[in-house]
């Protein structure tokens, strides 16, 4: 047993970054990810196809993007094969990343506009500067809020010091490169050919840059604050957020929880922090009775939580907060309908009821809104008996719903549900 002790608590540290460039740069030539590379550069050309062409294209850049940040999750735990799945990441991190690349141009463009093109590309300078910071940190802890706050990257640069400066030069390095490869191979090939060889190098300097961030978050975890998993015991709780928890333990022992959680929302607002500073500020929340707070606060843990694959804790969260608030929701309707779906399964058909009850509220005109009333109304129905509930329900999913052989399971479960009439 000391043995075991010792070994993990002598485990080496991953060598900096700039020691592994040649493994890096030649990372999305191995194993699964260079057969996703291939597949999808050929699956970019049924963006030729007519009419549909452009929609096909633009999910099959949505799959490029999905994978390289599988690639800068699987790195950031310290696992340096490439993910097996192309549509790994269901979370809807990959939505909030495309969501803030929009952003970031959106800003650039108004700045231009308004102050002028000098201060519209010192503005493109900053977000290039900002942009590995800002996907790190959503990576580590998938709020989009935090990752466009430009005190996020900032925090994350001086954490890490002079590497990330290093990192972004070596970043622009590999993009640069690939994307001069690229042009220049298309010049001399025939069109289509060309077209591939160039998609080819863009999707190449893509996974590496991805798999270069991931490197970065694993090299420094201890000074991000985040926490890969199979790290050694003395990782999981690390100086940082050990410290952390004795200062607002401390607080609250002495009486004192608003600057408890003072301390805590600092952290959490400005890092990703490990699970038990997140259970202890979500407790201290609600015994506060914010509402807001605990809304807020509730989205990113249950986020933190699915990531960690940890959907019991997340499921007790959720009922946690339903109770007393019957409205909220996980920030997005694919979580919301997975803690549902695991609460079936597990036979919690209460909380799947509430949880499915408050999704229709709050995504009404989702495409998934039909079913989930369905499900809703069955269990309202068949297992507590509120069938004028169910019915309500079941009518307003028919006025909404479109789709024809949705209609019909509503429509033959509204006729079940009918009382019998004489």
């Amino acid at each position: 047993m000391q043995d075991r002790n010792h070994s993990r608590s002598t485990r080496q540290p991953p060598q900096p970054f700039w020691l592994q460039l040649r493994a890096i740069t030649f990372y999305p030539l191995r194993g699964p990810a260079l057969y996703s590379l291939i597949a999808l550069t050929l699956c970019t050309l049924l963006g030729m196809l007519p009419m549909i062409g452009w929609i096909i294209g633009l999910i099959v850049w949505v799959a490029v993007y999905r994978y390289a940040f599988e690639i800068l999750r699987e790195t950031a735990h310290g696992r340096m094969t490439s993910p097996e799945h192309t549509l790994g990441s269901s979370d809807g991190t990959v939505i909030r990343l495309l969501a803030l690349m929009i952003l970031m141009g959106i800003f650039v463009v108004l700045v231009a506009g308004f102050l002028g093109p000098v201060i519209g590309l010192l503005s493109l300078a900053a977000v290039v500067f900002l942009q590995p910071g800002c996907v790190i940190s959503l990576a580590m802890d998938g709020s989009l809020r935090a990752a466009a706050n430009p005190a996020t990257p900032i925090t994350l640069a001086a954490r890490i010091g002079w590497p990330y400066l290093a990192a972004f030069a070596l970043l622009f390095v590999i993009q640069a490169s690939a994307l001069t490869a690229g042009t220049w191979l298309h010049k001399l090939m025939p069109p289509v050919i060309g077209e591939l060889t160039l998609t080819f190098f863009s999707i190449w300097g893509l996974f590496t840059t991805f798999h270069l961030l991931g490197y970065l978050v694993y090299q420094y975890h201890a000074e991000l604050g985040f926490e890969p998993e199979g790290a050694p015991e003395a990782l999981s709780r690390h100086a940082p957020d050990q410290q952390l928890l004795d200062e607002a333990e401390h607080f609250v022992r002495e009486g004192h929880p608003e600057a408890a959680m003072e301390a805590l929302r600092g952290a959490v607002r400005t890092r990703a922090v490990s699970l038990p500073v997140h259970e202890l500020y979500q407790r201290l929340l609600l015994r506060s009775g914010s509402t807001g707070a605990v809304r807020e606060h509730s989205r990113q843990y249950l986020n933190r939580l699915l990531m960690e694959k940890q959907e019991r804790q997340a499921m007790n969260l959720l009922r946690e907060v339903l109770e007393r608030d019957p409205d909220f929701t996980p920030a997005e309707p694919e979580q919301a309908a997975l803690l549902a779906e695991r609460a079936r399964l597990g036979g919690q058909f209460q909380l799947q009821l509430d949880a499915l009850q408050a999704m229709l509220r709050a995504w009404p005109r989702s495409p998934d809104a039909p079913q989930w009333a369905l499900q809703a109304a069955l269990l309202l129905g068949e297992r507590y008996s509120r069938d004028s509930e169910a019915l309500q329900l079941l009518d307003l999913a028919l006025q909404r719903c479109e789709d024809g052989e949705q209609q019909r399971k509503l429509e033959a479960a509204r006729r079940a549900l009918q009382p019998d009439r004489v």
